[in-house]
């Protein structure tokens, strides 16, 4: 199995780029971090949503 330092030296996405690439490597996994974050919030919100509407209408 390949190293995530190995995949992203592969894919050339910062080839130009001239910061330290572990930092690219950080980057690219907050990014996702919070992505999936934001999801999950937006999920929870509507459930809690649903819930609320389920219970106080009926």
């Amino acid at each position: 199995m390949k190293s995530i330092r190995e995949v992203v030296k592969e894919l050339k996405v910062f080839e130009r780029n001239e910061v330290p690439l572990e930092i690219k490597i950080l980057g690219i996994a907050t990014y996702i971090q919070t992505s999936s974050v934001r999801r999950l919030r937006k999920f929870s919100q509507k459930f809690t949503q649903s819930l609320t509407t389920q219970f106080t209408n009926g």
